[in-house]
């Protein structure tokens, strides 16, 4: 999409309500929280609203094995302390098996992941929850909201082709060829979304060059995306170097490598997202599995191919294994490249109104240290990872003359976000001098942003962000 000027009707709008939110004196209340019911009663009287796709994030919608139809992710409070998940890389089998999507992965242990936001959709917007393939009714009855699940370990190509076929159906449901939806989409769905908006149903990965849809507005009307990676997560990079800490437990590099997601999410490819220990950035490609293997890193590393063999019942299966582990993984890292790239390159211009809503009081990875050593070569992700014995950093140092300021290293790792996406990754802009400028990088045009201080897993349950989202979704 070319970028082009925001509507001044949108501009005036998030002005507003920034003001809104700070209230007049600046400051605001800890115990104050708007009455949605109250604000918006006058705002459901709409015959003509869209009906609302909410998209989530990464690991928001349950697995279920096909067959016995058990629930394998993310299971009760027992699985999340004790397994580690190997059964999510049970792909689809000729017999059937394999795990699909079920429903929203609501929340645990306290945490409120779509549950407050689905409640606010139902109480204050007056939507309905849509059954694809039933009629949408008459009158207020119109009024649905549909939530699409989807299997987040695969391509998200994949999930975009679903997507459509779902707002295909709603148009039928709706008796309306020309209906076009409004798509709320939390982290990972931002990026389905902006996908399909560019590109629809078709897979362009492998093509020469991304040749554009010119259907997307067609379909959407409106587009909320909250906390989505437009730039990718240098938390990726260390899921697939290490596995991802979940509870107590973390989910194994081998099979954090099987799921091409966090590879989708790596930071984009003009994005020089590890530096030295001076801080200076790298010119190293994230996306080389060259770079990986000649560094032992992730599925080249010797524990993980020890584990992987372990696991195999003779030598011969445990090689095959782990040849198919690391040949998942450099067609994974190819995927990914071409995925990020098309997310920015140049579409023509689109009436679809974008808003970004996230997070940005957290100081949030967004780089990674090279250190290099007579052991091998490491990435650090965190300042408190960065002590002198730990890098070769002395910290102080004195060259005979003057003192040397040690490196403010949370500064160098850490930009604002909401501790899992960057600010500048959240709106599409490149990070300044951790970054190579492109005429080909052109990120979605956004009408409208909105940032709180919260973190990227209650993002959905923040009641000022339902503010401004039912606001953005009613308003005609």
């Amino acid at each position: 999409m070319s970028a082009s000027p925001a509507p001044l009707s949108w501009l005036l709008r998030a002005g507003l309500l920034v003001l809104l939110s700070l209230g007049l004196n600046g400051t605001v209340d800890a115990t104050d929280k708007p009455d949605l019911a109250r604000l918006y009663a006058n705002s459901v009287e709409n015959p003509d609203q869209p009906p609302v796709i909410l998209i989530p994030g990464l690991m928001g919608s349950t697995l279920i094995d096909a067959k016995t139809g058990k629930q394998i992710w993310p299971g009760g409070l027992s699985t999340l302390a004790f397994s580690d998940y190997r059964d999510l890389t049970k792909m689809d089998s000729s017999d059937g098996g394999g795990l699909v999507a079920g429903d929203l992965f609501y929340g645990i242990a306290g945490v409120d992941f779509y549950e407050a936001l689905l409640d606010s959709l139902e109480k204050v917007g007056q939507f309905h929850r849509g059954v694809p393939g039933q009629p949408a009714g008459t009158g207020n009855a119109r009024r649905h909201y549909y939530v699409f699940t989807y299997d987040w370990r695969k391509d998200n190509t994949e999930s975009v082709r679903e997507l459509h076929a779902l707002i295909e159906q709603i148009r039928v449901d709706y008796h309306d060829p020309k209906l076009r939806v409004d798509i709320i989409a939390h982290s990972n769905g931002g990026l389905i979304a902006n996908y399909y908006l560019r590109y629809g149903p078709r897979d362009v990965l492998e093509d020469k060059q991304f040749t554009p849809w010119h259907e997307g507005d067609q379909r959407i009307r409106r587009l909320i995306m909250l906390g989505t990676p437009n730039l990718g997560s240098v938390k990726s990079v260390e899921r697939l170097m290490y596995g991802m800490r979940l509870a107590v437990r973390t989910v194994p590099v081998e099979v954090m490598a099987t799921l091409v997601t966090p590879f989708e999410a790596l930071p984009h490819p003009m994005v020089k997202s590890i530096v030295d220990t001076d801080g200076n950035p790298l010119d190293i490609d994230i996306y080389d599995p060259a770079m990986w293997q000649a560094r032992h890193w992730s599925v080249y590393s010797p524990e993980v191919i020890a584990r992987v063999r372990a696991a195999s019942t003779t030598p011969e299966a445990g090689d095959k294994s782990v040849a198919d582990l690391q040949a998942t993984f450099v067609h994974n890292l190819h995927r990914a490249r071409r995925f990020q790239l098309a997310l920015t390159a140049p579409v023509p211009a689109s009436t679809v109104d974008i808003a970004t809503f996230g997070g940005d009081c957290r100081m949030t990875a967004a780089r990674a240290m090279l250190v290099e050593d007579p052991a091998g070569s490491k990435l650090v992700f965190r300042p408190a990872e960065t002590a002198p014995s730990r890098i070769g950093e002395p910290g102080k140092k004195h060259d005979g003359h003057r003192s040397v300021d040690r490196i403010d290293y949370e500064r160098l790792l850490a930009d604002p976000g909401d501790g899992l996406v960057t600010r500048s990754s959240q709106v599409g802009r490149l990070p300044g001098a951790h970054a190579t400028a492109s005429a080909d990088f052109q990120p979605l045009p956004i009408a409208q942003t909105f940032f709180l201080c919260e973190t990227h897993e209650r993002l959905t349950a923040n009641p000022y962000f339902q503010n401004n989202l039912l606001y953005f979704l009613l308003t005609p």
